[in-house]
């Protein structure tokens, strides 16, 4: 070869620097490092934050589930989703008996004020 015209390779990594990396790889278990510190209190308020989501979705796909009339063998989910329908059907009863219409309103003000309508 040339004189300056020699391959550019890599740089050879210490003993030190590569046993580092290999203790740093997980090969089992949990995929990331659990957080410290200030950044573990954001954590676990996300982790709750998600929690309370999905079971909040599960308690939802159930009432769906059971309302289209399919069969459910998890009692727990049951339970939920028959809850979750009673209370969709209160709110929607409730909606529909309330009149929204101005008159309505400005009478029920009335009324609250003393006055005899």
């Amino acid at each position: 070869m040339p004189q300056g015209l020699k391959k550019a390779g890599t740089k050879k990594k210490s003993v030190a620097a590569v046993k580092k990396l290999e203790s740093r790889k997980l090969s089992k278990g949990r995929k990331i490092f659990s957080a410290k510190g200030r950044k573990a209190v954001g954590a676990k308020h996300e982790i709750a934050t998600s929690k309370a989501i999905c079971k909040k979705n599960e308690i939802t796909a159930s009432a769906r589930a059971i309302g289209a009339g399919k069969k459910f063998f998890l009692q727990e989910l049951k339970e939920k989703g028959d809850k979750e329908n009673l209370k969709l059907k209160r709110n929607q009863i409730r909606v529909e008996k309330k009149t929204n219409t101005l008159s309505a309103k400005l009478k029920e003000s009335l009324r609250k004020m003393g006055k005899d309508v």
